[in-house]
This record gives structure tokens, sequence and C-alpha cells, in this order.
């Protein structure tokens, strides 16, 4: 099942275990790095820390969301949450589980952010508690995305990167 936002061109449909090599480039797209920043190499990807955000996704807590061109059925992005938070990363005094977006990059600015964004946080805000997220201190689009769903940052956590959460309850 497809649902489409009124104010988006994009559909969205749920993440699974068949999206497992897509996600992995998602993560890689996630991992943000400056443009006066030297790439981050793929092997990244490897970090045990970074490899247990996506890896065996499709386990029954595990919930994302992928964006879909309805022309083509191309997928354009995802967003990503372990709802048991098996993820977990320092949270910095936040017990919500952590969220993981990302938008292929010839996409980026062309409204799949929000629609991911607007879906996802419909979809859990009666389910938990509430979503948090880290984001590299230099990536303003990005913190502006988060702001703009009412994400509010409550620490700095290593590297200077700005953690942020939206509370539902």
């Amino acid at each position: 099942m497809t649902e489409t936002s009124a104010r988006s061109k994009w559909e969205t449909r749920p993440l699974t275990a068949e999206d497992q090599e897509f996600l992995w480039e998602m993560l890689y797209v996630a991992l943000w790095d400056a443009p006066d920043e030297k790439r981050r190499p793929r092997t990244v990807l490897d970090n045990s820390v970074i490899r247990r955000l996506v890896e065996d996704w499709g386990r029954p807590d595990d919930f994302g969301l992928v964006a879909v061109d309805p022309a083509n059925g191309r997928r354009v992005g995802a967003i990503w949450s372990r709802l048991d938070r098996y993820d977990q990363l320092d949270d910095f005094g936040c017990p919500y589980p952590c969220l993981g977006i990302g938008v292929e990059e010839a996409f980026q600015g062309t409204g799949v952010g929000s629609c991911l964004m607007q879906a996802f946080i419909a979809a859990l805000k009666d389910r938990i508690e509430g979503l948090r997220l880290g984001v590299h201190p230099m990536n303003h689009v990005a913190q502006s995305l988060y702001r703009k769903y009412e994400f509010v940052e409550y620490a700095v956590g290593h590297g200077g990167y700005p953690q942020m959460r939206l509370p539902f309850r």
C-alpha cells in the first residue's frame, strides 16, 4: 500500500527487508559530510556502531518508509528507526528512538525529506513517546527540515553534533 501526501509528488511505502541494499545507501547518504570536508569512505558502514542502525532490517520493531517516484517506481529516499532502541547510541539523556533519513542527492531539495518526515511522524506519534536524532553541525539544510517539524536541540554530542528531539506527549 502506498500513500501520497496531499502536498507532495512523492509516494511512501513501508521499508522492508527487501530494501536492505537501498537502506545501506541511504545510511551512507545520512552520514553527511560538509562540502569542505573529505567524504568519509564507505568502509564507515563496516563500523559496528554504524551497522546496527540498519543491519538485518525487517525485525518486528523496525519501522521505516521509502519515498518512491510514482512516475517510474524509483526509490529516492528513506526514513527509519529501530523502535526497540537496538540502535542505541549515546542518547545524551533522551530515551526516544533515534531516526535516520537519507535522500538521493539528485532529489534533495525536491520535497522528498518533508514527505518522508511528515508520513513518519504521522505513523508513529501515537505509538511512541517521541523521536531523536543527531545532525552534522554544518548541515543547515537538514537542521532546517528538523526544526520545520518541531524538533528542538537538547544537547551537543561528540564532534559538536546537535542532538535534537521531538516529543509526542
